[in-house]
């Protein structure tokens, strides 16, 4: 009955990642999502480390790729059903802004997942000092960049290359 439980939960996962994929690729940026689903993921992976690492109490991977996803994407969700436009402030949300015009975005982005998933695979395997190395290594390398980041983009097309495909094939 546990595996069902397990079961269920990636699968709603998996499912719940593929509608906010087609939902983004609907407007034309999953570029966008593709970024904020790593940084989420690899920084939900890395707080759910850092809790097991230091206080013993496991964190289930689906909850912290969620939690991670979720406050990553926050301000899309606001912009789109709030009409909120993104402004500097949206940086609280994982670095949603400038995590765009820091250095190397998609490199960070990896970096983030990898880093927090080993994190997270130390820690729950008992090597506490691994979970909390890498862990915190998640976190400062995403608010590094988010420090090294260029201005903030007013319009889509100061967004840095990883647009401009998409900006011209719209056109």
């Amino acid at each position: 009955m546990k595996r069902l439980g397990a079961l269920a939960a990636w699968a709603g996962l998996l499912s719940l990642e593929l509608v906010v994929a087609l939902t983004y690729d609907s407007y034309g940026t999953w570029w966008h999502w593709l970024l904020h689903q790593q940084v989420g993921w690899g920084l939900g992976l890395a707080v759910a480390a850092l809790i097991a690492a230091t206080s013993g109490r496991r964190v289930p991977a689906a909850a912290a790729l969620v939690g991670g996803q979720l406050l990553s994407i926050v301000p899309d969700l606001m912009f789109r059903y709030a009409r909120m436009p993104h402004e500097p402030s949206m940086d609280l949300w994982l670095g949603h802004i400038s995590i765009h015009t820091g250095p190397s975005p998609v490199l960070v982005a990896l970096g983030s997942l990898l880093l927090g998933g080993w994190a997270y695979a130390g820690a729950a395997t008992g090597r506490r000092a691994v979970g909390i190395g890498l862990g915190v290594g998640a976190l400062m390398l995403v608010t590094g960049a988010c420090l090294l980041a260029g201005p903030v983009p007013t319009t889509l097309g100061e967004y840095p290359l990883d647009t401009a495909r998409v900006l011209a094939l719209n056109r």
